[in-house]
């Protein structure tokens, strides 16, 4: 039973983005099972900010279609600091629950989460480093890279007021993409969401000028609780952005999935109606180039 569970479980995860049901061949099951992972501390939380968070799939459609994700900022005493949506982590710990129930997985019960999967860490592995932790299919990967800094141009006599502290805004094109963000010298945090970082306060607001991403401060918190900054420590695969955006581009779930011994017999929209099975994994990274 478990063996299957299992497989169901990885099935669900590579398919919940593009559909919220699915009827599988068990017979055609085998098993994925990974080794069990250990949550390691990296540093001890100091503060967290939580942004509102509205991003784009599939770009080809028009008017977009966004999905909201409660994105985490999760930043360490000694500068270690994680991003994540936290609304994905909810949603995968119930998937978890499920599993380990021994029961069926129904998504219609679960949680509404964006589409952003990965983990960004600054100042790990170690100080003037990051980190990308990212999933294609049932495989993880990890990209390791120096810290880099966009080259910010401030935006004169721009003020707001974001969770009450004033606010100037910032300008870059910075890995494919023109960033427009708004940032607070009250809070002395080089800090932001992703890379966004580099400047002489907090970043509390960002957008990239085609709106495809969207990060809103809506929370911030100095955290006096015995709480860390965490990574799972599992086995992945080192790899370039360059070579993941590639992986991402060509990847064929369907074809993953077949491979793995797991046939899908449907799939349903959110609406009850037939879903189309995909052969290509919509993708709109953060990161172009």
């Amino acid at each position: 039973m478990k063996r299957i569970a299992t497989t169901l479980l990885m099935a669900t995860l590579i398919l919940s983005a593009s559909a919220q049901g699915m009827i599988i061949d068990k017979t055609q099951s085998r098993s994925t099972k990974k080794g069990k992972a250990d949550t390691l501390i990296v540093d001890q939380l100091a503060y967290r900010i939580t942004y509102k968070t509205k991003t784009v799939n599939d770009t080809t459609k028009n008017p977009y279609k966004y999905r909201d994700d409660d994105m985490r900022l999760d930043i360490g005493k000694n500068g270690v600091s994680r991003f994540y949506s936290y609304s994905m982590a909810i949603r995968n710990q119930m998937l978890a629950g499920m599993y380990k129930s021994g029961g069926g997985f129904d998504l219609t019960s679960l949680p509404k989460s964006g589409f952003i999967k990965w983990e960004f860490y600054k100042n790990y592995p170690a100080q003037g480093k990051t980190m990308l932790l990212d999933r294609v299919g049932m495989d993880d990967y990890q990209c390791e890279e120096s810290t880099e800094t966009p080259d910010w141009k401030m935006v004169p006599d721009s003020t707001k007021e974001i969770l009450g502290y004033q606010c100037q805004m910032a300008r870059a094109f910075f890995k494919g993409r023109q960033w427009s963000v708004w940032y607070t010298e009250d809070i002395p945090l080089d800090e932001g969401p992703w890379k966004l970082r580099g400047l002489p306060g907090l970043v509390l607001s960002a957008y990239d000028d085609k709106r495809q991403y969207v990060f809103e401060g809506v929370g911030l918190e100095q955290v006096s609780t015995n709480e860390s900054v965490i990574i799972v420590n599992e086995k992945r695969e080192k790899i370039s952005q360059k070579n993941l955006r590639k992986l991402l581009n060509r990847y064929d779930p369907m074809a993953a999935l077949s491979s793995k011994g797991i046939k899908i017999i449907s799939v349903k929209e959110a609406d009850g109606s037939q879903g189309k099975l995909p052969t290509k994994l919509v993708s709109n990274s953060i990161e172009l180039e």
